[in-house]
């Protein structure tokens, strides 16, 4: 996560879908405890126009007024920092962790242990790295291969903008835990729904209450659930299938 990617259409849909699940007084999901842990970086030698995707009002307008102007306020002041969407009361219990994610691997390590810590009493926890779970992509096979800390870490020019799978499962292991969130930015390996369907599978082995869904204005990005049980998912899943019937123009569902 970059400041300059503060109140772009990635945003707005995060907070948009997160206050529909945690915000409103007839989800089941409503005022549970969220930890957001920001995998926050300067973006130092990236060339890329990430962020710029900032006119997407007209297109959401009606969906969600408060965060309609809430990120209009930030754009419009040119505050694009990460903490306005915090003190902006998005989100009514939830906590950010901001702690800028180190290079080196040993000082990783420590990063880690330290945002779990944050978020160790929290039901929810959502990881936001910029390009989601650190994977190698099998374009034959049409699956995925999931890279871990300890033996893949160097593999990754940008390892600071991933989250690798041995991370995911130590978020998933908190005590209070209910649901891990992760990110995941779509990529050119083959076809985006498909690569939903694989990564669904394959998560669905290792974690067993799974659902994802799916982000679709721009460049398509997707929002895996991974619930502690199935009780949990089954109301996650009813939620996120009236959302999805709101706004099926942006979103999609995945089971």
């Amino acid at each position: 996560m970059q400041d300059r990617y503060v109140a772009d259409v990635g945003d707005f849909g995060k907070f948009q879908l997160f206050r529909y699940l945690f915000n409103h007084q007839e989800s089941p999901l409503d005022g549970k405890a969220l930890a957001q842990i920001w995998f926050m970086h300067q973006g130092e030698d990236e060339k890329n126009n990430d962020g710029r995707h900032i006119d997407y009002f007209e297109r959401m307008m009606g969906s969600d007024e408060y965060l309609e102007y809430s990120l209009m306020d930030i754009l419009m002041r040119d505050k694009r920092e990460v903490t306005e969407l915090e003190e902006m009361k998005l989100l009514k219990n939830a906590i950010f962790y901001y702690d800028e994610v180190p290079k080196a691997l040993e000082d990783r390590y420590l990063w880690l242990n330290k945002a779990l810590t944050f978020a160790s009493k929290s039901q929810i926890v959502a990881v936001a790295p910029d390009n989601g779970m650190a994977l190698k992509c099998n374009r034959a096979e049409r699956c995925f291969e999931y890279l871990t800390l300890s033996d893949h870490y160097r593999q990754k020019v940008y390892p600071h903008k991933y989250i690798f799978t041995d991370e995911v499962s130590y978020f998933y292991r908190l005590p209070h835990l209910e649901i891990c969130i992760v990110y995941q930015h779509l990529s050119r390996c083959f076809a985006h729904d498909e690569q939903i369907e694989s990564l669904l599978g394959s998560l669905k082995s290792e974690y067993r209450h799974v659902i994802a869904i799916k982000h679709k204005p721009y460049s398509p990005r997707v929002f895996f659930f991974l619930c502690k049980s199935g009780i949990i998912l089954e109301a996650l899943q009813m939620r996120l299938k009236a959302f999805e019937k709101s706004f099926s123009e942006f979103w999609q569902v995945f089971e």
